[in-house]
């Protein structure tokens, strides 16, 4: 069965990274709301998308924001370790810069953020692997299936967790979000991962 166009079409919104490079980076942690159904719920309701950078402690972390079209966050993408990091340069490179509460305060106002998120508890995390399907017209769909992470990746998956106030999954389902509407000869696109900088991941 062919995916309908409004669906198929998602890559042709302007000012979101295409299907086809976010699938690239392969390897995240998407943090979603608890109340949507899978984790790729917040990508199909997406208008616009950011980049941010974040001090965390002693660390820093990167993320590629979504907002809906009401301008709430629904969705939101974390570089890990184990991530394709040449393909998130890319799929990043065109986003303006993320503006919202995280990017601003100190220590304090980050430890405050924190506490009212755990309180709240109104957000998920999962670790994904992302990639596409094709349909019959050979529009790019992203989907996405669990993903193992190495020791450091793992680490690096907690943290961010806590920081958001979001329960991490240990073992998340397979999200088919729109796979099953498509052709059963549908196949996905092959990306090749890009090596690792040599530089350890801080």
């Amino acid at each position: 069965m062919r995916a309908p166009s409004s669906i198929a079409n998602l890559s042709e919104r302007a000012g979101l990274p295409s299907p086809e490079r976010l699938a690239a980076v392969a390897t995240v942690l998407c943090v979603y709301p608890r109340r949507h159904r899978d984790a790729l719920d917040g990508w199909l309701q997406a208008a616009s998308a950011e980049r941010m950078t974040r001090l965390d402690g002693e660390s820093s972390c990167e993320a590629l924001v979504f907002r809906n079209a009401a301008g709430r966050v629904c969705w939101r993408l974390y570089l890990l370790p184990d991530s394709d990091f040449l393909a998130w340069d890319d799929a990043a490179a065109k986003l303006p810069m993320y503006r919202g509460a995280d990017a601003r305060g100190g220590a304090w106002a980050g430890l405050r953020r924190r506490w009212l998120r755990r309180l709240r508890g109104r957000w998920q995390a999962e670790v994904l692997r992302l990639h596409v399907l094709r349909d019959d017209a050979g529009h790019c769909i992203l989907v996405a299936d669990t993903a193992e992470l190495s020791p450091l990746g793992q680490a690096h998956a907690r943290r961010i967790a806590t920081g958001e106030g979001a329960r991490l999954q240990a073992q998340a389902h397979v999200c088919c979000c729109m796979a099953s509407r498509l052709s059963d000869e549908a196949r996905p696109a092959q990306f090749a991962r890009r090596p690792l900088p040599s530089f350890p991941f801080i």
